[in-house]
This record gives structure tokens, C-alpha cells and sequence, in this order.
């Protein structure tokens, strides 16, 4: 049997003010698939190399670190290659796909996720089995419920079962091509808008909920039951939270799981808020550098680059400088590309005069101009190997300015791990805090962190769904609106017998 491995993985914030180009992709051959344990890739190719006959025929995969929607170019690039390779180099008897949910294209009217896979389906004909893997800030419609034939979903945020996620897609995509199944699939569309800040898997109603998916599973004759949580910034009408199983012959049964489940989540959706020690910017900076423990990490949620803000804010370092006395601070990953060339100009060791928030693009602009003594830069970070949410290699500076350790990129960065602390020369335990444009702590920096502060903090990924403007979403919809009537039956969609 040969499997096929293809993919688009990248997470879109339409209101994010940098789009994600060609320019931003990274693009991984067949070779590097098979070589560089990648995202979900690792797990596929695990489970399909304990078969004894089955061939996993990695092709092409495309990532880049969540941003502004795709351009039509860029997602043509990616698009056309994959549809070309799944076409040249088969025959295959399956295919496995390595996407997100959240994909986003300019000037494309439908969910990019389902017109990717509905494109692959055209390939490879109705009757060859698709396995699609996702993560769980994703979002599910009708077209790609049915363009694909199973599916898996991330179960943990901060996510730590990409691996098994893979595993579970190669798996069942095996026990559907071993059995010729033809499997029954059913949706229910929630409607809940839930950033991933307050559905954490550590904490409730997150833990009990995606805890409670093996129970689903286990049910005789069903495949999976999968809870996605849409990506609740994107002013869409698919943007929802969904819950579906699907079943190995009975469309009955798909559905049956399917209400169980998004009747569980419906009677929790007043729940879903944030559960983690949040402050105001102000308030939330004097607690970190004053508390006892060290080192304290404090993420700027509204300006959340994992979430496709574009990073760009200084609203959090201004607001460090204003503290008193010393404070020992590293603000680290402001995204400021004329910044990063000034400084990398003026060279090691100068004392120059810059403007924060001069590059701002999603907020307004400021005119604070400090004093900066150049610490360190190059054209890019040495890291180490495939990381989740890895940025395209760019230029970057450290500074100080005053007392506090400022990094600036020329592109959009995740610093979700202590390497790329340590790749700027920054011990990620020695400091009393550390500030990172993020939401919720990626797993490397919670396992180091003593304590975690979340800023509720403007910008385009700020958790205040109220605050955002609403065009396309479907109404009424929690937590806009309150007290209204919901009936899982009335949204069900999928399979019928």
C-alpha cells in the first residue's frame, strides 16, 4: 500500500496587518519530511512503519507561522504543487493530510481548508480514502466533512500530542483501507466563540471535555469523535465551535455521538473563560517583577504572533519602561523590520536614539523615542530542528534600553521555547521576567516557568470578543449574545442513512 503525505498547515487572523506570503512559507520536500520529525508528519509516518507492506510516500508539506491571510499567490504555489505530485508520483491507495482548520486565502469565499482538501479529492477520485489531520483552533464545514473520509484533532492546548494526533490519522486511515470501509461522518455546529486562551486542556471545562473524547471513541463501531474550537477572531460563518464523530458504517450512530457531544459542550459554553492569573498591562508588570518567584513569564495576549497578530506592538515594553526603580524585564520578538536594520547598522556595542512604535501597523502609532545600546543580532536565529510554530528565518537585534533587554525582529516570531532565548544569548531561567507575544504558555516555556501572567492587552488578538467588529458571523452567538435558545438536532449536518 502506498500512502501519500501532503499538507497546508498555517493559522490566519484576518485582521492581522501582515499578510502571509510566498515569502513566509516554509516549504519542506519529501526528504525533509521523512528526516526532520516534523508537526503530525512524525506520527503518520510512525504508524504507517509498524505495517508491514505499507509504504508512507511523504510528498510535500507547506507551513509558516500563523499571520495576516494568505496571499492568492502563495496559496496557488502551494496548492498547484501539492495536486501535481499527488498526480505524478502515484498511484496511491490513500492519503494523509497535514493541515490546521484556520486557513484563510484572499479573495476566496469558502473555508481554505475545505477547498484544499476538496482539490486533493478531485486528484485522487471519490472512492480513495483521505485521513485529515487538524488542530483543534480549527474550524470544520459541510464541504470539508465530506471531502475528507476520517479525521484527527489536536486534544491538548498548549499542544503536546502532535505525534499521537498523526498516529490516530495514519491509524484509522489503515483500519478503513484494511476493512474497505466507507465511513459515516456528522457535525454539529456550536455557536460558541472561544479563543484557545480559555480552553486550555490543563484546566476546565477543557480537561473534562477533550478528556472525555477516548469514552466517544470506544463505542463500538465508531472511528473518532473530535471537538474543534474554531478560530473565534475571524469574522466568518463558518466560525463556530463544531463537535463530530465519525463511524465506521453507521450514519445513525455518527450522529448519535456527534449530539451527545455537542450537547456536553453547549452545557459548559458559560465556562469558557479564561482560567489562568490574568492582569491588566500596568498592574500585570509591577506583580511580575515584584512577587517572589523567578522567573515569571508574562504573555502579551493581545499581540499574540501564535495567533497571527503581527507582534508589531510596543504598547507592553512602553509600559515596562514606566515602572520604577530597575526592573529586571526581558520584552522579547517585537516585530520591527526598519528598527532591526537600524540597529544592525549602527553595530555591536552603539548607544542610538530609536522610535517605539513607529512601525506599529494594527494600533496607533507612538512617538517615544530611547536611547538603545546595541547587545547583539545577526540575519537569523540558530535554532535547532523543526519547532511548532517556527518563524521564517529573519534578521533580529537585542538591545537595552535602560535596564530592560528589548529583542526586534524583521519578521514575525513565536518565541515559544528557552532555545530561542538562548540562540539571542538571553538565559530564559536568570531573568525576573520575561515578556512574550503570546496567549497561553507553549509547553517548553510552561515546564520552565514559575509563574505565568497573561496581559489582557490590546490588539488583534486581544480575548474580548466583544470588542471585535461582527459582519459575517452567524447570530446569535455566545458570548455577543446571552439567553438565547440552542438545539444541537436544528445544526446537525453530515451523513444521512
Amino acid at each position: 500500500m502506498r500512502i501519500a503525505i501532503v499538507g497546508l498547515s498555517i493559522e490566519i487572523m484576518l485582521a492581522s496587518p501582515l499578510p502571509t506570503g510566498v515569502e513566509a512559507l516554509q516549504q519542506y520536500s519529501a526528504d525533509q519530511m521523512r528526516d526532520n520529525d516534523l508537526w503530525m508528519v512524525r506520527g503518520m509516518l510512525a504508524r504507517l512503519g509498524e505495517e508491514v507492506g505499507w509504504e508512507p510516500v511523504p510528498l510535500y508539506w507547506a507551513t509558516a507561522l500563523p499571520g495576516g491571510p494568505m496571499t492568492a499567490e502563495a496559496y496557488a504555489l502551494v496548492k498547484n504543487k501539492t495536486l501535481s505530485l499527488l498526480q505524478s508520483e502515484g498511484p496511491f491507495d490513500g492519503v494523509l493530510v497535514v493541515n490546521h482548520g484556520a486557513l484563510e486565502v484572499q479573495g476566496l469565499a469558502v473555508d481554505a481548508d475545505a477547498d484544499f482538501v476538496c482539490a486533493i479529492r478531485e486528484v485522487v477520485g471519490p472512492d480513495m480514502p483521505i485521513s485529515v489531520a487538524l488542530d483543534l483552533h480549527g474550524d470544520m464545514t459541510p464541504l470539508l466533512l465530506e471531502a475528507g473520509t476520517v479525521f484527527s484533532v489536536l486534544r491538548t492546548a498548549p499542544h503536546r500530542d502532535d505525534k499521537e494526533t498523526g498516529y490516530r490519522a495514519a491509524d484509522q486511515l489503515i483500519t478503513v483501507i484494511n476493512k474497505r470501509l466507507k465511513p459515516k461522518k456528522a457535525a454539529v455546529t456550536i455557536p460558541i466563540l472561544v479563543p484557545g486562551e480559555t480552553a486550555v486542556t490543563t484546566q476546565e471545562p477543557g480537561r473534562a471535555l477533550y478528556g472525555s473524547l477516548p469514552e466517544f471513541d470506544a463505542v463500538p463501531g465508531m472511528m473518532e469523535a473530535n471537538i474543534l474550537v474554531g478560530f473565534a477572531w475571524n469574522d466568518r460563518p463558518w466560525t463556530a465551535v463544531t463537535a463530530f464523530a465519525v463511524a465506521e458504517d453507521d450514519a445513525a450512530l455518527a450522529r448519535e455521538q456527534a449530539t451527545r457531544l455537542a450537547e456536553k459542550i453547549w452545557a459548559e459554553h458559560e465556562n469558557f473563560v479564561l482560567s489562568m492569573e490574568t492582569a491588566e498591562v500596568g498592574e500585570g508588570l509591577e506583580r511580575a517583577i515584584s512577587v517572589p518567584q523567578r522567573p515569571v513569564y508574562v504573555t502579551d495576549s493581545g499581540d499574540n504572533t501564535t495567533a497571527g497578530a503581527g507582534g508589531e506592538l510596543t504598547t507592553v515594553l512602553q509600559a515596562a519602561l514606566d515602572l520604577p526603580g530597575s526592573p529586571d524585564i526581558v520584552v522579547a520578538g517585537i516585530t520591527a523590520p526598519q528598527t532591526v536594520r537600524q540597529l544592525l547598522e549602527a553595530g555591536i556595542g552603539a548607544e542610538i536614539e530609536i522610535e517605539l512604535g513607529a512601525e506599529h501597523l494594527s494600533r496607533p502609532r507612538t512617538a517615544r523615542r530611547v536611547k538603545a545600546v546595541v547587545e547583539g543580532g545577526g540575519d537569523w536565529l540558530e535554532l535547532d530542528g523543526f519547532q511548532p510554530y517556527r518563524s521564517k528565518e529573519a534578521a533580529w537585534a537585542k538591545v537595552h534600553i535602560g535596564d530592560i533587554v528589548v529583542t526586534f525582529h524583521a519578521q514575525p516570531i513565536g518565541i515559544t521555547t528557552p532555545q530561542h532565548f538562548q540562540a539571542m544569548a538571553i538565559d530564559p531561567l536568570a531573568h525576573k521576567a520575561y515578556v512574550v507575544k503570546l496567549g497561553y504558555l507553549h509547553p517548553q516555556l510552561e515546564d520552565i516557568a514559575e509563574r505565568h501572567i497573561l496581559l489582557l492587552s490590546d490588539g488583534t488578538s486581544q480575548l474580548d470578543m466583544t470588542r471585535l467588529e461582527w459582519n459575517h458571523l452567524p447570530r446569535p452567538t455566545w458570548p455577543l449574545d446571552k439567553d438565547f435558545q440552542w438545539s444541537a438536532a436544528a445544526s446537525l449536518y453530515g451523513d444521512a442513512d
